[in-house]
């Protein structure tokens, strides 16, 4: 077919496009946690890919209409009773050179589609923006919102760690150029390794986009990413299509493959591991068979008895925070740093769905910059259940001079 103006010209006035999704998987809970929706225009039996879409929308000035009916058609095709996952839409980011940020445009067509904004995760590549500011400013709207924000194409260099000091996201997708070949190739490891150590420090989750081979998945897996994306577990499809076996099983080959690996080169034994588990245990001891009304004057109490703690809060079956966050009375909160608030949604961090999803209890994260204080902490949780049989996450974060 012969891919001309006049054809994709008639694919957007008819609002030809039609999208298939590709999973986005948890190596530790054998599950998909999110779909990103990938549009393609469509003419009789041939697609046609977005990249022709959009550079013809460029070139006559059509991008953010382009841009706006991808997403609706995104909304519209995810299946609103997959309360499992998470929709991950793409944003073009170049269109905020002219457009005011934050207009709400994504949260009214989310509305529009009964999608609640914590199911929704907007991925940015802000390579195109010129006005830091707008960028700045859409990301702190839709993140107010509920919304979840990603960075999409993260490579290396001094300017992917100015783009993530920036936009400070929740999720960082590693590039497939970092990802190719990356059992073998010492450099491309070496990166990926200062990404996900950069995610720890801001609590940002990482996913390693366009893995094709299980060696790559098992060198991923050995330097920390959390999540999976690409054609070995499967290719971008048709919702109905999404859930197969054949995905289960490289989820499971991959398994295998990785356990193997870990024989060989075995981690170091946590040596405060027994400490760790005192204090996050002692702290379920003292709340276990309490009201609710007296959980947040327990928090402050143990708190103040353990002087390596930072903070402290609980999490409900759903992800939402249950407390306040109790902070030590001495603890220094940096400027643009906030403690999270009764209502905040937890569900994508570690140390939320490592203990609902049975992976790891207690769980122990490594140690990164808290998004309540700006300082480097470590958090431990587990979980208790109280009189109605309702899975209460208990979270501690610990100062890292105290380790």
């Amino acid at each position: 077919m012969n891919i001309n103006d006049e054809l994709i010209h008639e694919i957007i006035e008819n609002r030809s496009i039609y999208v298939d999704f590709q999973p986005i998987y948890s190596f530790n809970t054998k599950k998909i946690i999110g779909l990103e929706a990938l549009s393609r225009g469509k003419i009789g039996d041939e697609q046609i890919s977005p990249y022709f879409m959009f550079d013809y929308a460029k070139k006559h000035g059509e991008t953010l209409m382009l841009d706006r009916l991808c997403r609706e058609k995104a909304m519209e095709a995810f299946p609103k009773e997959n309360d499992s996952s998470t929709l991950f839409i793409n944003f073009e980011t170049s269109v905020l050179n002219d457009v005011i940020p934050g207009n709400g445009e994504i949260l009214k067509t989310a509305e529009e589609n009964n999608i609640s904004p914590e199911n929704i995760v907007i991925e940015l590549n802000e390579t195109n923006v010129r006005d830091a500011y707008n960028l700045l400013m859409f990301v702190d709207f839709y993140r107010s919102r509920g919304f979840h924000i990603a960075l999409d194409n993260v490579s290396n260099g001094l300017e992917t760690q100015n783009r993530i000091m920036l936009i400070n996201p929740d999720i960082i997708k590693i590039d497939r150029a970092i990802v190719s070949n990356i059992s073998s190739n010492t450099y491309n490891q070496e990166v990926f390794k200062s990404i996900i150590n950069t995610a720890k420090q801001i609590g940002a989750m990482t996913v390693a986009e366009g893995v094709e081979t299980v060696d790559e998945v098992i060198a991923c897996m050995l330097m920390g990413v959390d999540y999976f994306q690409g054609f070995y577990f499967s290719k971008p499809e048709r919702f109905d299509y999404i859930y197969s076996n054949e995905a289960r099983l490289k989820l499971e080959e991959a398994a295998q493959h990785l356990n193997v690996s870990m024989k060989k080169n075995p981690t170091v034994a946590n040596v405060k591991l027994e400490t760790y588990k005192r204090i996050i245990f002692g702290l379920i001891n003292r709340i276990t068979g309490i009201s609710p009304d007296k959980y947040t004057s327990e928090l402050e109490a143990y708190v103040a008895e353990h002087k390596e703690i930072e903070c402290a809060f609980l999490i409900d079956s759903k992800g939402f925070q249950l407390t306040p966050t109790v902070l030590q009375k001495d603890t220094e909160i940096l400027s643009g740093y906030t403690p999270a608030l009764i209502g905040v949604n937890h569900d994508i961090k570690n140390y939320f769905y490592a203990i609902k999803e049975q992976i790891e209890d207690p769980f122990i994260s490594g140690w990164y910059i808290s998004a309540a204080t700006g300082q480097s902490c470590k958090t431990i949780s587990s979980h208790f259940y109280n009189s109605n049989g309702e899975l209460i996450v208990v979270c501690v974060d610990l100062k890292r001079k105290q380790s």
